[in-house]
């Protein structure tokens, strides 16, 4: 998108964090772009590099310090202005710790973001519905199969380890017209997938619309070829949702639900309902509900009070659960949470040590669940093409329906793809081998069976 203004400043947004983080970002250069900036490609083009910063753990949080710190020494002609759930955290800090930063901006969306939108566009204020743009994608955004849609912000779960209500505030649902909005930008942009996104999605409700009713409205554009959602928090995950997703559509079946573990004990600790016995019986009902679903977790060993016993359970229920895709993360006590000063803490050798056992029990599930696809001919959304060099053609690089974009792992496909293919066509193609998370199949003979 070239300028509205010969005066409007030239952007580089550098993005860390969640999915729900690409979102704002997204949403945020449109606003600058219908107030006069522009979106540019690389740092060294820009006259104002914005880094969207997460503050959910330490590992995070050091990492956008970090950006933060390289942006300013590497482009010291450059303004660098910081925003996100960083600034939200520790504005007064980090203002005086980093004062080569030209301005601190909290969360995306609110007057934040309007003074931002004034500071760097030309018509002298922000306006009310900046964003509420016809959705030209700016020049500089690149191409890509899927695109974040985010439907939900904020959380009133109030988990012990969890800083993103003291962050983000009350959960509040974006409403229809805000979402089939923001994704009908998305779609023009060249987006074939959409994936929504929020703090706990299966709560979504707007206008006595729940979850399913969104997905069927966003299923009506015919640009859309599937339909993922993430973030479902296991008590909120309805026998009508999971029949939407049972049912042949353009909602792929894929159930992400972070379980964080599964010892009563620990999961009490960590202010969160549930337990093993439960969780199991949600997953059979999902698996009876939805033929072929493919279900994704996460988990957290070393929580202040976790003992050897309350691991193997959680080993245990791993095995039994049989996840397609998990993730697991060491505990990290995060200042102004409950559970920061819960005692007694787990010694970080402990933490490490069932850090590794956990996943190397996630991995052989994983890779006993994904050896079944092996022979059988699958829907593919091609996510990157290869080089034209070979003779034999481009190989590409695509998903299922079961992978989540970035988090999941990927399928390299082989051989000569059909004439015309482009990012984000769906091809049919037969898994040879599986390798990890990842699959290798080659391009199927026309009038092959999908499953």
């Amino acid at each position: 998108m070239a300028d509205s203004s010969p005066g409007g400043a030239r952007v580089w947004v550098h993005t860390l964090g969640c999915p729900k983080n690409e979102a704002d970002s997204r949403s945020l250069g449109r606003a600058l772009g219908a107030a006069g900036a522009s979106l540019v490609a690389a740092p060294e083009e820009a006259t104002h590099i914005i880094v969207n910063t997460c503050g959910f753990i330490r590992e995070s949080k050091e990492e956008s310090i970090g950006a933060i710190l390289d942006a300013t020494a590497a482009y010291p002609d450059k303004k660098v202005l910081a925003i996100g759930c960083l600034v939200e955290r520790y504005r007064d800090e980090l203002k005086q710790g980093i004062p080569e930063v030209s301005g601190w901006f909290g969360l995306v969306g609110g007057g934040d973001q309007d003074d931002l939108v004034r500071l760097l566009g030309t018509d002298g204020a922000a306006r009310s519905d900046v964003g509420a743009e016809t959705g030209e994608a700016p020049a500089a955004e690149p191409a890509a199969s899927y695109a974040y849609v985010k439907i939900s912000d904020g959380c009133d779960e109030m988990c012990t380890f969890c800083a993103i209500p003291g962050i983000k505030g009350p959960y509040h649902s974006s409403t229809t017209a805000e979402i089939l909005e923001d994704a009908g930008a998305c779609l023009t942009a060249g987006a074939k997938e959409l994936v929504l996104v929020g703090q706990d999605t299966a709560r979504w409700e707007s206008g006595g619309v729940g979850l399913e009713g969104l997905a069927e409205a966003l299923s009506e554009d015919s640009r859309v070829e599937w339909l993922r959602v993430m973030y479902l928090q296991p008590e909120h995950v309805t026998d009508g949702l999971l029949e939407a997703m049972g049912r042949e559509g353009k909602l792929v079946p894929y159930l992400d639900i972070p379980l964080q573990h599964s010892h009563p004990e620990v999961l009490r600790r960590m202010g969160r309902s549930g337990d093993g016995d439960s969780y199991l019986e949600l997953l059979d009902r999902a698996r009876r509900c939805i033929p072929g679903v493919v279900v994704r977790s996460a988990f957290i060993v070393g929580f202040p009070g976790e003992t050897e016993a309350h691991f193997e359970h959680l080993l245990a229920f791993v095995r039994e659960a049989e996840f397609d895709y998990a993730g697991a993360f060491i505990y990290s006590p995060e200042e102004g949470t409950p559970a920061a000063k819960l005692r007694p803490a787990v010694p970080k050798r402990v933490a490490r040590e069932r850090f590794n056992r956990l996943n190397r029990v996630l991995v052989e599930v994983a890779e006993a669940a994904h050896a079944r696809q092996v022979g059988t001919t699958v829907d593919v959304m091609v996510d990157a093409l290869g080089s034209d060099e070979d003779e034999a053609g481009p190989d590409a690089v695509g998903r299922m329906r079961g992978q989540a974009p970035e988090v999941d792992g990927v399928v390299h496909i082989e051989g000569r793809l059909p004439d015309g293919v482009s990012v984000g066509d769906i091809v049919r193609v037969t898994i040879e081998a599986a390798v990890g998370y990842d699959f290798v199949g080659i391009v199927a003979a026309q009038g092959s069976d999908l499953v």
